[in-house]
């Protein structure tokens, strides 16, 4: 008797042999580059395996996998490919896979991964969270990095806000190692879509407080309770955090620097904050 509760088996990708820059081709290469492109595909274009694994971990639509011909795949690559989590599976010529891929040694493996855009309100609201905000970031590698250590230090979401870089470049979801694709990776256009949610979280009973970061700050780091329910804010890697962010925090906390240079990479104040954070919590559990 079969089991009318289990999944319906996967069709077999489409497999489609791409041997000079056809449209196929313009395709994957411009998911690297154009972020307008991007957006109107609602795709992108996936490098490395981690980050590959991570993407199917967690159920992230892969669209198409990309292959050199007649080159022979790993038994990861294999079992991948084998999987049928790709609706099409794309054999390149072997100069065009090298063309696509930026490791010095050609990726065995790119994928065409849906895009999610998410808002705030993916995160979910919870005691003892912690959601980090980064204020209109301009460096994709800062960012990338700095998801990383946000991920691998406790939080449940991130909100990027303002005109900033897109979320979905090459370079962030490098920089990040695929954690991109493991948090709720959220955007918004103001501090006013912040503000938002840290009502609705308080309307919820969940008292979030919002602690900026800041080189003008007076308070430093480790003098805030980072063990309640916080929202973390970090600014912009040359202006700081806008006003409006500011206004809406309840504290704003500084990293102690010494030395000759008077600032810190945002990627290492992200890291900093958030192993503070991190400290904290294990201290208390």
């Amino acid at each position: 008797m079969s089991n009318s509760h289990s999944s319906p088996p996967r069709r077999a990708p489409k497999t489609v042999e791409v041997r000079k820059k056809d449209n196929l081709f313009q395709r994957a290469e411009v998911l690297k580059r154009n972020r307008e492109k991007r957006h109107q595909y609602c795709e992108l274009l996936v490098e490395g395996v981690a980050q590959i694994n991570l993407a199917v971990k967690y159920q992230w639509t892969i669209r198409v996998l990309l292959f050199a011909a007649d080159k022979p795949l790993s038994s990861w690559a294999r079992e991948l490919a084998s999987s049928g989590v790709a609706g099409e599976h794309w054999e390149l010529a072997p100069e065009l896979m090298a063309e696509l891929s930026d490791k010095e040694e050609t990726s065995e493996i790119l994928a065409i991964v849906e895009q999610k855009r998410l808002t705030p309100s993916a995160i979910p609201a919870q005691a003892g969270g912690l959601v980090v905000v980064f204020d209109r970031p301009a460096s994709p590698g800062n960012l990338g990095s700095s998801i990383r250590s946000a991920d691998a230090l406790g939080a449940q979401g991130i909100i990027i806000s303002g005109h900033a870089v897109d979320i979905y470049d090459p370079f962030v979801v490098r920089g990040s190692m695929g954690a991109v694709f493991a948090l709720p990776v959220t955007t918004t256009p103001s501090h006013t879509g912040v503000k938002e949610w840290v009502d609705a979280a308080r309307a919820q009973g969940i008292d979030y407080q919002v602690i900026g970061s800041s080189g003008k700050a007076t308070d430093l780091v480790y003098a805030i309770d980072f063990t309640r329910p916080t929202v973390l804010i970090l600014g912009n890697e040359t202006v700081g955090m806008s006003r409006g962010y500011w206004e809406i925090c309840d504290s704003t906390v500084k990293i102690p620097i010494g030395g000759a240079i008077s600032s810190i990479n945002v990627s290492c104040a992200a890291s900093i904050l958030l192993y503070e954070v991190a400290r904290q919590r294990a201290v208390a559990s």
